[in-house]
């Protein structure tokens, strides 16, 4: 190609582009041009900070934690077994009870030592809006005699009776009995301080000489 016929491909060239830019498509390709190289920015962006691992979840500040009294299965009966997630905000709990004795006197199972609702705040209280058991199974069954769950503000122990040795440090309760069912709620608003507990406790015996077990949840919501 002579130099001629490249000078006149490129004055046409020339007057195309500038009745191009002087259209009104034109005059927003400039814009467009822009906003491809924005989009591109933000979304190179947006990929680095969800491929950055430098991030450190956060972990639970209040926690529910299985006591001495829980296994994680049993072989030797009276005994209470559970299961938890690693999120420990419950737990699925199966829990056998004494056949019940031909004297007045029940023998019954005392679990001291069962959950435990854990406040890890250093400095922090928080408050516990429920704590619940639900998902009750096994409660139809004629053996049944009662199962007491409690809420304690501290540890305490049971008389003989299967009463509590301090009442007062336990502000919250639910009796499982034959036809139980639904969510029942132990205690509501109870206050937990910076790195203070809370303790599940449990009273429990048969009805009838054949022994047996019942199944429930323990779950809770702080705020």
């Amino acid at each position: 190609m002579d130099f001629l016929t490249q000078f006149l491909l490129a004055m046409s060239y020339r007057r195309k582009f500038k009745a191009l830019f002087n259209s009104k498509a034109g005059k927003l390709l400039p814009v467009l041009l822009i906003a491809l190289l924005v989009g591109s920015a933000s979304s190179t962006v947006y990929v680095y900070y969800i491929a950055n691992t430098t991030a450190t979840p956060q972990t639970a500040k209040v926690v529910l934690r299985p006591g001495g009294d829980l296994s994680s299965s049993c072989s030797t009966y009276p005994c209470a077994s559970y299961t938890a997630p690693s999120t420990s905000d419950y737990e699925a709990v199966t829990l056998s009870f004494f056949p019940s004795a031909t004297s007045a006197v029940q023998p019954a199972t005392y679990y001291t030592n069962f959950t435990t609702i854990q406040n890890h705040e250093a400095t922090a209280s928080h408050t516990l809006n429920k704590v619940e058991i639900y998902n009750i199974g096994g409660a139809t069954a004629a053996n049944l005699g009662k199962i007491t769950v409690y809420y304690c503000t501290i540890q305490t122990d049971f008389n003989p009776d299967g009463s509590l040795v301090t009442p007062g440090n336990c502000p919250g309760s639910y009796s499982i009995v034959a036809g139980s069912s639904g969510t029942q709620v132990l205690v509501s608003g109870a206050s937990l301080a910076a790195g203070a507990k809370g303790y599940i406790e449990v009273a429990a015996y048969a009805a009838t000489p054949i022994g047996g077990s019942v199944t429930f949840d323990i779950a809770f919501q702080w705020i």
